[in-house]
Order: structure tokens, then sequence, then C-alpha cells
């Protein structure tokens, strides 16, 4: 059973970069490993600042076993980063900040909005100066959202084919673990896996894809944008994120024999 939606958690420090790459495999390492923003928080509450796990969970709005919780899954994923020479990028999760927070387009970094009132078309990035900027994922009001969840849809069920949907279901998830909006997302041309539609879904708040099939492609660009995948979803769309906020769905960890590894992509029932 999938673990219940979690309330978000207030990052207090965002980090200064995007994550970390292993030296000396001369580009060979295609696997990434994500460390979600309250998981960095947590370690830099605890193994940074040294402060207790009680008072890291008060910093961070959770409770101690919560708390627990995240600091083990962050040590895990860094040490599999480390002993594996795998990429650890920083992104996602359900965590909100006090303020703005903008990403630069041009070198990744991530960085606070420190005058609010200045519009973004003024500023740049303070590390490259680029004015290529973007509101951040993780700038999240506490009070208006929890996590966006998104289902690829035709007549109002999950579409067992991801890339070939008619149009993506967005549900949005406040505070309360309720389904507060609806919206649609109309499905680009072509196949999933070779469409913008991950950087889409993450530009508008996705975290998390409820989905029927889905090719290993479509899953790698999915989840390096931080977009968690539950795989052998079907039904009505309401019905099935009912049924994962209430803690009833998990990953069926299968995909869609049309997609391979390494081969010219081949879509031919989709």
């Amino acid at each position: 059973m999938s673990p219940r939606p979690k309330n978000i958690r207030k990052v207090n420090d965002m980090p200064v970069t995007a994550g970390f790459k292993p030296i000396g495999l001369n580009g060979c390492c295609k696997n990434t490993i994500f460390l979600h923003f309250e998981e960095y928080e947590a370690i830099r509450l605890c193994d940074y600042e040294m402060k207790t796990q009680q008072e890291a969970s008060v910093s961070m709005g959770v409770s101690r076993p919560t708390l627990s919780r995240i600091y083990v899954s962050a040590r895990r994923k860094i040490a599999k980063a480390l002993v594996r020479g795998v990429t650890l990028m920083i992104e996602g999760g359900a965590a909100y900040t006090d303020s703005e927070w903008f990403r630069c387009g041009a070198c990744g970094f991530l960085f606070n909005n420190i005058n609010p009132a200045l519009k973004i078309r003024k500023m740049e990035c303070p590390a490259c100066h680029s004015d290529d900027l973007s509101i951040s994922n993780i700038n999240i009001n506490k009070n208006e959202i929890m996590m966006k969840i998104a289902i690829p849809t035709k007549e109002n069920v999950v579409d067992n084919h991801f890339g070939h949907c008619e149009f993506y279901t967005i549900f949005t998830v406040d505070e309360e673990n309720s389904i507060s909006r609806t919206q649609v997302l109309p499905s680009p041309q072509g196949c999933g896996c070779k469409s913008d539609i991950a950087s889409k879904l993450q530009a508008d708040g996705v975290t998390v894809m409820l989905a029927g099939n889905m090719g290993a492609g479509a899953l790698a660009k999915l989840s390096a944008c931080g977009i968690e995948v539950i795989r052998g979803c079907h039904g009505s769309v309401m019905e099935v994120a009912e049924a994962y906020l209430a803690g009833k769905i998990q990953d069926s960890g299968v995909g869609c024999d049309h997609h391979h590894e390494g081969g010219e992509h081949q879509c031919p029932n989709h």
C-alpha cells in the first residue's frame, strides 16, 4: 500500500545548488537520485545545524516521527548516491517556503526573491546574471495547495497509454487532503516520452502522476522532473485520485512493452 499523501513541510533555507554529479565517470552515469526539498531541509537542520530531531520537526511543522522518516529517507538517498556514484538532484517533494524562490533557466541556480515588490522581468540570476528566470515549484502557499496530481485521461477514465491520451486531468489537493480543484491540460501531439509534457506538468506544479501503462522513456522523463509515477491505475479518474489520497494505490512496477531500451521507439498500438 502506498503511503498516505504528505502534509507539506516548511523549508526555511533552500539549497544553493540544484544537485551534485560524480567526478571521474566520463559522463557514463545515466542514473539520478532525487532528494526532495523536505529531505534536504531535514539533513540541513539535523546534520548541519546540529538540531535535535524534535527541534527540527518544530521548524518544519511536522511531527517528530514524520521528521524521523524524512531524515532516514534523506540519508539513504545520499548514501546510495555516494556509494553508487550517481547524480543527486535536489527537487520535488511536498514543501513550502515563506517567500518566493526563482530558478535560473541558464545555470539552474535557485535563489530567494529578497524584494517581493520587484517584478520578475527586472530580476537577474545572482550567479550568472541571466534574466531567464521562472518561479520554482517550491514556491507554494501552505494555505492554498498541498500537491497536484495528473492523470492521463480518455472519456473520464485512466487512459492505459500515457503518451496518447486525450488530455491530462489535474487535481489540486489542499492541506486537508481533499480535492479542491480540477483542471484539464491538453495532450501534446506524438509519443509521450518524445514530447515536452513532463516539463509542462512540472511547470504547472504536478508532483504525482497516476497512470495505466508507461514505458521506461516516459518514466525517466517524468522522474527527472521530480514527478512520482504510480503505474497500474484504471477506472474513473476521480475514483483513482480519491483511492490514491486514501492510500489504497501502489505502483504496479509494470511498464509498457512498446517502449524499447536503446533502440528505435515503436508505438504502433498506442
